[in-house]
């Protein structure tokens, strides 16, 4: 899942083929300008805006266009999409091969994103409970 705090009108958006996109995929998983996987910490990363019932089982709107919508930096987020772990305010974070945000090695990784806070249980979204973690997305 994820939950935009920013204004969705100053985000930047693109369209990927639907195609391209890796199997586990849900709304939030960081997949490449493409589409395709993430090289593992080793590329710029965009979010999937499409709703999702299941991985990779999208919105009629994607069904319809072939595409999927990805969200280009200068946001901030909650999002369930990140390995679990401990995160520090101000950590930097960059995006495993699975597409989820992972703590990054500032000079070797490609960071994507900082945590903003640490992961919070219990937030409630669209009727379900999720872990997520505040993040702003670059």
């Amino acid at each position: 899942m994820l939950a935009l705090l920013s204004d969705i009108n100053k985000i930047n958006k693109l369209e990927a083929p639907q195609s391209n996109v890796m199997a586990t995929a849900r709304q939030g998983t960081f997949v490449s300008p493409d589409g395709n996987d993430p090289g593992a910490k080793t590329e710029y990363a965009c979010a999937i805006w499409n709703e999702d019932t299941a991985a990779n089982t999208w919105s009629p709107d994607v069904g319809a266009t072939g595409n999927v919508t990805l969200l280009m930096g200068g946001y901030r987020c909650k999002t369930d999409q990140f390995v679990d772990a401990t995160y520090a305010p101000g950590q930097a974070l960059s995006v495993g091969a699975n597409g989820k945000l992972v703590a990054a090695v500032v000079g070797t990784d490609t960071v994507v994103a900082y945590a903003l806070a640490a992961k919070e249980a219990g937030y409630s979204w669209k009727g379900s409970t999720y872990t997520v973690l505040h993040v702003h997305v670059m």
